[in-house]
């Protein structure tokens, strides 16, 4: 047993000195001047050598000299790869050299370091773990040569990285950086006979510092038929920038894009597939595309009349104080899950200044239409959700309205409550509306929510329109992140908007299985 023991050990130890050797061998050898063949000789994923097939226009991007290149990209086009091979092969060719990635937040530079970097690049690469001199840490790591890699967070204007002097600087997420900021982390590149820098992120805000930031450089656009980047401004040399969207993927199939297309708000769309930046109108919906809703032919559904078969039930209530804000109770059918589509079966401003009225008339109307499920604003009216949380139990979601783009729909089972996006429930609650189905066997287009029209009741439903039509789009800035946020006038009021807002979101408890979002 022990002689067994023994070979096993010997074995082992042959393998681990043999591997060593190979390491020290390839080490020893003089390391490929060009880029791409660095990458092709030392990377592999998933146990192969790392390959440029169908990805012809990445090469230009790797073997760009400029001092600064800026790349606005779609999700899911390996760019990520791009900054983790460009920052190895700079400072594995550069002895003694410093490099500095960063990106939005601490988690993103864990899950880099940890996952993507330790795991996933140097462990299976002989030669790049032969270069690591020690385990580092999650924001530093040294190799053989000299070169250190330090690792940090971007969120705080880069005051991390202030006080390091490095040759190669990697700016990702710049979408969530504050790029207003960007002169404090350049200054850390700027004695360096190197100092070079790649940022890399989506698209966000049209005009915004990242915007002026990529425009700034000669601006490549893929050109499809001749596979070539043609720079719009060819004149400036020193800073490149490129732009790659979804539809260069050969790895994503054009249906799945338009699959995207319909499911994505259209700043999603903009942003994490074309990788580009949204232009929205300061006035997102006007008079006509709320008319456009109405059918002349409909109704008001009174609760006996429902036919529970065509369709869950949701209702949405955004709760006022009856003088300048209104309760708005509003009750909708999904008859088409796919699209999807809804009836408007039932709205009403609920002027009693009493919240116990308001909370029994909330509770006459969820009885009478029978609601599958309800979504009510958390904090306007403590006691009507305290009434109708004890009646309805699970039935009942209070929401609160965050700003979180990067998860902006998240359920919390256990307690009946939901946090979300306000800016991005508007987009979409936007989007259904001013984007009907389009059919071949049908002459015009069919709204996705409709709405009662009849002309004996318009005046029983036109008060909604300024509602829907009182919000403009504006511009925030936090700490130099630009957003979209929608606001309206202090004499103007948008209850119902949120009304419709909560029963929309409604559906989508009800949908968390096949529910996703993306990150903006």
């Amino acid at each position: 047993m022990t002689s067994r023991n023994s070979e096993v050990l010997w074995k082992n130890s042959r393998k681990i000195v043999d591997d060593g050797k190979s390491a020290r061998k390839e080490q020893s050898a003089v390391q490929p001047s060009d880029i791409v063949e660095w990458v092709q000789k030392y990377r592999k994923i998933n146990g192969k050598k790392f390959s440029f097939e169908n990805r012809e226009y990445l090469l230009p991007i790797y073997r760009d000299v400029a001092k600064e290149i800026y790349v606005v990209k779609a999700r899911q086009m390996e760019v990520t790869e791009l900054a983790a091979n460009w920052m190895l092969y700079n400072l594995l060719k550069h002895p003694n050299t410093t490099g500095i990635y960063t990106t939005d937040r601490a988690d993103h530079i864990t899950v880099f370091s940890k996952e993507r970097l330790r795991k996933k690049i140097i462990r299976n690469s002989a030669f790049i773990k032969s270069q690591v001199a020690e385990a580092g840490s999650e924001s530093y790591l040294p190799f053989v040569n000299g070169s250190v890699l330090w690792m940090f967070s971007g969120w705080d204007d880069f005051e991390t990285a202030r006080s390091v002097s490095a040759d190669f600087l990697v700016l990702d997420e710049m979408q969530s950086l504050n790029v207003g900021s960007l002169a404090t982390i350049k200054e850390s590149v700027s004695r360096s006979i190197h100092g070079k820098i790649l940022g890399i992120g989506t698209g966000s805000v049209y005009g915004d510092d990242w915007y002026k930031t990529w425009h700034a450089g000669n601006q490549n656009h893929w050109n499809v038929q001749k596979k070539i980047w043609i720079p719009r401004r060819p004149e400036i040399t020193n800073v490149s920038s490129y732009h790659l969207s979804q539809q260069m993927a050969p790895w994503i199939l054009p249906e799945h894009i338009e699959q995207k297309r319909r499911r994505y708000t259209p700043r999603s769309f903009q942003n994490e597939v074309d990788g580009w930046w949204y232009r929205g109108g300061s006035r997102p919906l006007v008079e006509d595309n709320i008319r456009a809703l109405m059918d002349s032919t409909l109704d008001f559904t009174s609760a006996p009349d429902v036919d529970h078969t065509l369709g869950p039930v949701y209702a949405g209530f955004d709760w006022g104080g009856g003088v300048q804000a209104h309760t708005v109770a509003w009750i909708m059918q999904l008859i088409n899950k796919d699209l999807p589509r809804f009836k408007l079966l039932y709205t009403t401003k609920l002027d009693d200044p009493s919240t116990e009225a308001q909370a029994d008339k909330a509770i006459r109307l969820i009885d009478a239409y029978e609601c599958d499920r309800v979504v009510m604003d958390a904090g306007g009216g403590p006691r009507q959700v305290e009434k109708l949380s004890n009646r309805y139990a699970e039935r009942v979601y209070k929401c609160h309205y965050i700003s979180r783009p990067e998860k902006p729909f998240e359920p919390i089972d256990d307690e009946n409550r939901l946090n979300v996006d306000r800016t991005w429930i508007i987009e979409t609650i936007i989007d259904l509306i001013k984007r009907p189905e389009t059919r071949q066997d049908f002459p015009q287009p069919i709204p996705r929510l409709l709405i009662p029209g009849i002309s004996h009741r318009l005046e029983l439903i036109e008060w909604i329109i300024d509602h829907f039509t009182c919000i403009e789009a504006e511009t925030a800035n936090a700490a130099g992140r630009s957003r979209t946020i929608y606001m309206h006038s202090q004499e103007a009021n948008d209850d119902a908007l949120h009304a419709c807002c909560y029963a929309y979101l409604a559906k989508l408890i009800d949908d968390q299985s096949d529910w996703f979002w993306v990150r903006l």
